[in-house]
């Protein structure tokens, strides 16, 4: 009997001294670091009625911002001008803390209420996400945005392609974002134009050089941007928009009978690109706060006789445990029927909020905010001159973004939480700042010089 006694004296005591160090590693931690990983631990509240959204979908009405009256560019003949809004928030489901979604639309646009997508990160094993990430839309946008310069530059030279693919590699980074001045970063965006036709490389080279002139989001990418933050606290932001559960049925979205989305079974790997792929186990904070990954796009024709502007996109990370999505874009300007999928830019323009928006709910978590709510309302001001000429030009010229919380918290915490996801915010970023662009030609299997 005594002999048990001290055994489990023995026992207890040891669970003692365990829970003790146990105990002072974790306060030893700073608090950022055990706020993120007990956000990263915990599930999301379970609700008993959820919203049912296709991965896309088109909005049932435009969106509607409180905090900014949208304007409508001013178009000419020569200058194609798109002022793109997009409310972005997050979405309610146990499944995860990720789940966001957006309504975009290009401002002005006559019987024409754009898209409703969902966007998703991190997802457990064995159950997919609920949608493509944020950066993936933004990818997405960037390649089908050159795809259809490339076909328009081709009608305006009068050349004769056989086929076009697009590929657009982005290679993201954060630096110490767990750090007072951590930041998300495009580092570099790799492109290749693959071209099939008899044409001359001569009329090739021009078509290339057109294209690249007129491509707003490599502009965006590759120069400064102004970006036009505004953090609106509390007030009358509320009676609409709220934080709502949700979730989606199937990777699947059908619109008119067209699948736009689903997850492939495969990768689509690229022609000419080298992509990383390794796979790596180390979940320390310093490997998370130093992540890196790269995100593919290939943009091919989605074979339509009748809209030559519809593209099939594949795009994923470079992950072993991400999906690879199929997404399929259309373009409004010049095309008659009912638009089929998102423009490239309304994807370019959504995946920026919900970048921001994923930047907003780490950072609430990595500071244990006490918050009802918060979304994202933006307007991104694209340019186009001279179109339908060899001198096509584009730009992206301002980024307006109001993100608006409803708080208690001081307005010197509400600063630290929104100064901070702005600067981890790789899409706002990759605005803002001037990316490494890198970009080929080939012509028949053979690279351009």
């Amino acid at each position: 009997m005594q002999k048990k006694y001290k055994i489990t004296v023995v026992i207890a005591a040891t669970i003692v001294v365990i829970a003790s160090v146990a105990a002072s590693l974790w306060y030893s931690m700073p608090s950022e670091q055990r706020n993120m990983m007990l956000f990263m631990m915990k599930s999301g509240e379970s609700y008993e009625d959820y919203l049912e959204f296709q991965v896309i979908e088109p909005n049932v009405f435009a969106p509607s911002p409180t905090s900014f009256k949208p304007n409508t560019a001013e178009t000419s003949d020569s200058n194609y001008n798109s002022n793109i809004t997009v409310i972005a928030g997050r979405m309610l489901n146990e499944n995860s803390n990720m789940f966001k979604q957006a309504a975009v639309q290009p401002n002005g646009a006559n019987n024409y209420t754009g898209w409703h997508l969902i966007a998703d990160e991190g997802f457990r094993e064995g159950v997919n996400t609920f949608g493509p990430s944020p950066l993936s839309y933004l990818t997405t946008g960037a390649a089908a945005n050159l795809h259809t310069q490339v076909l328009r530059a081709a009608k305006v030279l009068g050349l004769e392609l056989e086929n076009v693919k697009v590929e657009v590699l982005n290679k993201f980074y954060w630096n110490e974002m767990l750090s007072d001045k951590g930041t998300g970063n495009l580092g570099e965006t790799h492109t290749n134009i693959i071209i099939e036709s008899n044409e001359s490389d001569e009329a090739i080279y021009k078509l290339k050089n057109i294209a690249l002139n007129s491509w707003a989001a490599g502009e965006a990418f590759g120069n400064e941007t102004i970006i036009a933050p505004t953090l609106v606290l509390n007030g009358e932001h509320w009676k609409s928009n709220r934080t709502v559960p949700g979730t989606s049925l199937s990777d699947k979205s059908y619109v008119n009978d067209l699948k736009i989305s689903h997850i492939t079974e495969f990768p689509k790997k690229s022609e000419y690109l080298q992509q990383v792929n390794e796979e790596d186990n180390d979940m320390s904070f310093d490997a998370i706060s130093n992540l890196t990954f790269e995100i593919l796009a290939i943009s091919e024709s989605a074979e339509n006789a009748d809209r030559a502007q519809l593209k099939k996109i594949t795009v994923s990370f470079n992950t072993p445990t991400s999906e690879t999505w199929e997404l399929y874009s259309d373009e409004l300007n010049g095309m008659e029927g009912t638009i089929l999928a998102p423009t490239s830019l309304e994807y370019l323009t959504a995946g920026t909020a919900l970048c921001l928006i994923s930047q907003l709910t780490l950072v609430s978590a990595m500071l244990h905010l006490d918050f009802s709510d918060f979304r994202v309302e933006q307007q991104i001001d694209y340019r186009e001159e001279n179109i339908n000429t060899t001198s096509m030009v584009a730009y992206a010229d301002t980024v307006h973004t109001s993100v608006i919380i409803e708080s208690n918290e001081s307005e010197e915490r509400l600063n630290q939480f929104y100064q901070k996801s702005l600067s981890l915010c790789f899409a706002g970023e990759a605005f803002k700042g001037v990316t490494d662009m890198h970009t080929q030609c080939y012509l028949n299997g053979k690279l351009m010089k």
